[in-house]
């Protein structure tokens, strides 16, 4: 007798955690061995199991390893308990059912639904098998709507439904829609609210605490979280975008705002903006680290230099080149009209080197770096404030370039 090699897939989503113990993992696991107990002709290679994703999407883990290995040729079956745990993207479903999978010779079954393409080939064919694909995807655009709601009424009502707090505080263990001060973060924020106060600049402010070895705010969660978020993105090193968020964050007053960003549908994990005017505000939600008062200062600095820097003739390497010798940063001086820059612990004092490198010549080097690193081949202010800390200059014709990891 053929044995089929067999995949068990078993997927469970956020909300059926939640509403529908007949669809644990538990329960698909036994339905799926007691299927392929009854039935000899079949042989269970592995299960996959994608706990916690939602069918609108075949971006799942488990359903790649899966793929991967009925290309390998390792299965050559499927079985599901029903058709949703394959998917609720009813157009992506019947696209697998009917074309991809035939096309690589394997037998699809579905337990609950009576499918099964290699025993009853017209199960697979018949109509009902989109109409069920179709009634799943509306039912997960039902369930989406639902929930979509049901946090906007939360928003509404002023609590938090984000999954942590913002850096500086710590989400209330008696009210997790509520934040209460973390001291030690919130000693770093009013830190950074007080040298901007002082003149300092973004990029200053840093360095300063890149040399204090002070953890940015998605290290400093991960150590005292144990976050295990997958849209946390994990900046190991400060740098002046990290340091502006913080600045230009309203929620340091205590006014919570909400609904910023938006899923445009159902069947995507993208984000897009919100109108400002749809922002959801609730002021006096939390206890502030930064008065109301230091904040507006703080903004009419920024905005004021913002400004500046706009219409300022700035240098394209301002503030980013240092000697790899001496620490000390570069001069721009020009010389029959070329621009040449020169370690300034050289020009002031000779303590340093004697080199120089030509402007167009550096330009020339970043952006071969650039090419090589990140497939961008134009170059402005934008792009090194992005992707560059620093440009260490080792002679004219040697650079070490120090991207940001972001």
């Amino acid at each position: 007798m053929k044995k089929f090699k067999v995949a068990g897939y078993i997927r469970l989503s956020k909300e059926d955690k939640i509403k529908d113990e007949s669809n644990s993992v538990t329960n698909q696991k036994l339905i799926i061995t007691s299927y392929i107990e009854k039935n000899e002709d079949l042989e269970l290679i592995d299960f996959y199991i994608d706990d916690g994703y939602s069918g609108t999407t075949f971006d799942r883990p488990e359903y790649k390893r899966m793929f991967k290995d009925i290309v390998d040729g390792q299965v050559n079956t499927v079985i599901v308990k029903d058709l949703s745990r394959f998917g609720r993207n009813h157009i992506q479903s019947d696209d697998y059912i009917e074309n991809i999978l035939p096309g690589y010779n394997v037998r699809f079954i579905s337990i609950i639904d009576e499918i099964d393409s290699f025993k009853n080939p017209k199960s697979v064919s018949s109509i009902a098998v989109p109409l069920k694909n179709l009634m799943n995807d509306q039912y997960a655009r039902d369930i989406s709507e639902k929930v979509r709601s049901t946090l906007k009424v939360k928003q509404l009502n002023g609590e938090f439904i984000g999954v942590t707090a913002p850096y500086g505080y710590l989400k209330n263990p008696k009210d997790k829609h509520k934040f209460i001060i973390d001291k030690e973060a919130s000693y770093i924020v009013k830190k950074i609210f007080n040298m901007i106060l002082l003149g300092k600049s973004r990029k200053e402010i840093a360095e300063h605490l890149n040399n204090k070895n002070v953890l940015t705010p998605s290290l400093y969660k991960l150590s005292k979280e144990n976050t295990t978020s997958e849209d946390l993105i994990y900046s190991k090193k400060w740098n002046s975008e990290i340091v502006n968020r913080i600045l230009r964050n309203e929620t340091y007053t205590g006014t919570l705002i909400q609904n910023i960003k938006t899923k445009p549908n159902y069947r995507t994990d993208k984000l897009i903006d919100v109108n400002k005017d749809e922002w959801i505000i609730t002021e006096n939600h939390h206890e502030p680290i930064i008065s109301r008062d230091k904040f507006d200062k703080v903004q009419q600095i920024l905005n004021r230099k913002t400004k500046v820097n706009k219409n300022a003739d700035i240098d394209l390497f301002s503030g980013y080149l240092k000697c790899s010798h001496c620490g000390s940063g570069l001069i721009i001086k020009k010389s029959k009209n070329q621009v040449y820059y020169y370690c300034s612990s050289y020009i002031k004092e000779k303590s340093c080197l004697k080199y120089s490198i030509n402007k167009k010549k550096l330009e020339q080097m970043v952006k071969d770096e650039l090419i090589k690193n990140f497939n961008i081949e134009h170059l402005d202010r934008k792009v090194l404030n992005e992707l560059i800390d620093m440009i260490y200059i080792i002679d004219k014709n040697n650079i070490k370039i120090e991207f940001k990891n972001i």
